[in-house]
């Protein structure tokens, strides 16, 4: 059972913030099958490797004992802030036993929240698809998997407002995860606050396609790559359910002819398998990559501007 953090009067493990090895063992497949239930950092492939890469590291060390004196004086208040903001369609007394937990953990718990971003940090951004499903499936909201990694994140957005960690944020994108660092898309990501802007999310690979790149270069690839897998496998079918008709019609002495439409049956599924392959070698690739692309998982990104800094969110 999922303990909610409003329940919670003590701090978890660190076991118990990582995915299940079943999940960990499945990583890589997480972006075809679970993309759009994945917490996820507009612009960048992985959320959690964000998060590793910006205040993981043992160059960012400094950072934390900053944020430790900082947090001496106002873990209540952020503490408030990020109920506010995260746990607002919570009951009030719920709001409050959350706003307590997140305190503790910005005081006791600050440890924790440093060994995380650490383990994050030694990651490759594959793996770390399993940190940003997990927390995110159903019965999973406010959870301490949940928790942590949002918390993580105000707390990276903090040190990068202070100066005490370099900026990741999409102001720098054009280096980064899309197809923004080519010229002509850069303007499509720039951070005017209120402006929205559609973004398509790639699977496997992840990376961010801008709303001009998306249809021109891969969303007629994307349904063209459909149709042809649907008249593949309907052929290969076909084919399969001809021949198996066929080696059922033998008589069952006849062992001879049997065994020649078996093999009939066998080759049909090797050209079956062929045709796959080829199909695949159609299949759309992604800009930044080059990796074939199965699925676009696409949203609508805001602009906003806080504390003078540009951020950007998902937005229905």
């Amino acid at each position: 059972n999922v303990m909610q953090i409003w329940a919670r009067d003590s701090l978890p493990s660190f076991e118990e913030l990582q995915p299940e090895p079943a999940l960990l063992a499945s990583s890589e497949t997480i972006p075809t099958r679970a993309q759009m239930r994945m917490q996820r950092w507009p612009g960048k492939r992985s959320y959690c490797h964000t998060i590793g890469k910006g205040c993981g590291g043992p160059q960012h060390r400094q950072a934390w004992e900053e944020l430790s004196t900082e947090l001496d004086h106002n873990a209540r208040a952020l503490a408030l802030h990020f109920v506010d903001d995260q746990c607002k369609d919570l009951p009030p007394e719920r709001r409050a036993a959350s706003a307590r937990f997140v305190e503790l953990l910005l005081t006791t718990g600050l440890e924790l929240l440093c060994s995380v971003a650490s383990k994050l940090h030694s990651l490759e951004v594959e793996q770390c698809w399993a940190w940003d499903l997990n927390g995110e499936r159903s019965g999973e909201q406010y959870s301490a998997p949940w928790c942590i990694k949002r918390v993580l994140s105000l707390l990276l957005n903090g040190m990068i407002r202070s100066g005490w960690v370099p900026d990741i944020s999409n102001q720098a994108l054009g280096a980064y995860d899309c197809c923004a660092r080519y010229e002509g898309c850069h303007e499509h990501f720039l951070l005017v606050a209120g402006r929205r802007e559609r973004w398509y999310s790639l699977a496997p690979c992840m990376h961010w396609v801008c709303s001009v790149c998306y249809p021109r270069a891969l969303g007629t690839q994307v349904r063209e790559a459909r149709e042809r897998a649907r008249v593949a496998a309907s052929k290969a079918a076909a084919a399969a359910s001809d021949a198996r008709n066929a080696a059922m019609a033998v008589a069952i002495s006849d062992r001879h002819q049997a065994a020649d439409i078996f093999k009939e049956v066998a080759r049909e599924t090797e050209l079956s398998a062929a045709a796959a392959e080829k199909f695949r070698g159609d299949d759309p690739v992604c800009p930044s990559c080059g990796a074939r692309v199965g699925a676009a998982w696409s949203a609508n990104l805001r602009a906003e501007t806080r504390g003078g800094k540009g951020t950007s969110s998902i937005v229905g």
